[in-house]
């Protein structure tokens, strides 16, 4: 079997886009190859449309969607991508994240007649008028239009999200693709979607190696970090954006009753938690896509918080429980689900920072069911989230939509 995987990156995002997931497919005696439009280095297996002129007009047209406020209606890759050998070779297409500025809706159509399609829901934005995430708003379930929030991510100058749902509803009654997704919760946004409506829905979780990703010696990861020995970890994501939750982590550590000694471990942005410096060890990795680093960050760390606001999976959640750490999240997207909260992990109700306190001390103050609950974590990561478990359910997947197709579907 002959896989194409469409993604608009290369290294960001390897999880997520099939990259990691490439040679446990081989190993089932998948062929996958890759088509990315922003190639960042020299990669087997990987293509790209590198030609001078497609790199200008697509500059061109991502100038115009701004102006005019659409979103992927109106790039040209599409019908070059058609004529690359990796396309038409392919048994199937797997498209991933393709709404970064490089291929539109309306290629859907053409490129999905050609072969079996399979698109995986990375967010909500295939079922929205503009959004990644649509939060509290319910409009995406009929039709969108007057929308509450121009400038959440992605932003759009004018008020064109009534247009863009008809445009994108256009092209999918058009096409011929299944979905795939990560989690149930995302599945069921799915299946709420008009937009959706008749499309066949897989489901299958975004796995790890587990023979990386593993409980290890917790002193030596400290000390390479270079966090006091004696503290106890506190790890979080900090940046500043509409779906993580730094504020709220940041006012439950306001509100954080304990006589522990703590260190903040933070991942992303420097200088977001400079005002607990005096009261906590805060030790501050920045930005990191290395693997090594990031098995040390989750070794040292005793609790994981990761309090999203809109998540459809949650990955680090993930990493967190290989490595035998619980993991604080909030109701209200896919990581409860994902962290298997009650047993394992824990969730406290949406944006109430004082639930996400009383949780953190409760597992603080109490070892016995914090090592419990990273210990549970890790048994689930090994029978849920294993790589090569995915690998052979993706291939699953592959095999039935080729089959649908030949069917007539």
């Amino acid at each position: 079997m002959k896989v194409l995987q469409v993604n608009g990156y290369q290294s960001p995002g390897r999880r997520f886009n099939g990259l990691s997931l490439k040679p446990h497919l081989e190993a089932l005696g998948v062929s996958s190859k890759h088509f990315v439009w922003e190639q960042d280095r020299q990669e087997e297996g990987v293509v790209s449309l590198h030609g001078t002129l497609q790199r200008k007009v697509n500059r061109l047209t991502r100038g115009v969607e701004k102006v005019l406020s659409l979103q992927s209606q109106l790039y040209s890759n599409g019908m070059h991508m058609r004529r690359l050998d990796a396309f038409r070779e392919a048994d199937l297409v797997h498209y991933h994240i393709i709404h970064s500025g490089f291929l539109s809706m309306q290629s859907l159509p053409a490129m999905t007649a050609d072969k079996p399609s399979l698109w995986t829901l990375h967010d909500p934005w295939a079922m929205t008028g503009h959004c990644i995430h649509p939060f509290s708003c319910q409009r995406w379930k009929t039709g969108c239009g007057q929308c509450p929030d121009l400038k959440t991510d992605f932003a759009i100058q004018r008020d064109t999200t009534a247009l863009n749902f008809r445009l994108k509803r256009s092209a999918y009654r058009r096409s011929n693709f299944e979905v795939l997704v990560a989690s149930s919760w995302m599945e069921n946004m799915v299946r709420q979607s008009p937009l959706m409506e008749g499309v066949t829905v897989h489901k299958v979780p975004f796995g790890l190696d587990l023979d990386f990703f593993k409980p290890a010696d917790q002193a030596a990861a400290k000390a390479r970090l270079g966090i006091e020995p004696h503290r106890l970890v506190l790890c979080f994501r900090s940046v500043v954006n509409d779906f993580k939750g730094l504020q709220y982590v940041i006012e439950a550590l306001d509100r954080l009753q304990t006589q522990v000694p703590i260190c903040l471990l933070t991942l992303n942005d420097k200088g977001r938690v400079d005002k607990f410096k005096e009261r906590f060890q805060v030790v501050e990795l920045g930005w990191t896509n290395d693997d090594g680093v990031m098995q040390d960050v989750y070794s040292a760390t005793d609790l994981f918080l990761m309090p999203s606001l809109a998540d459809s999976f949650g990955l680090m959640a993930v990493e967190a429980m290989a490595c035998g750490k619980p993991t604080i999240c909030f109701e209200g997207t896919a990581l409860p689900e994902v962290v298997f909260t009650p047993e394992a992990g824990l969730a406290v109700p949406s944006r109430d920072a004082a639930a996400l306190a009383a949780a953190m001390e409760r597992l603080i103050a109490d070892p016995q069911e914090r090592l419990a609950r990273g210990e549970r974590s890790r048994q689930l990561a090994e029978q849920h989230y294993d790589i090569r478990l995915q690998a052979q359910r993706m291939v699953d997947v592959y095999e039935r939509v080729i089959q649908g197709r030949q069917s007539g579907k």
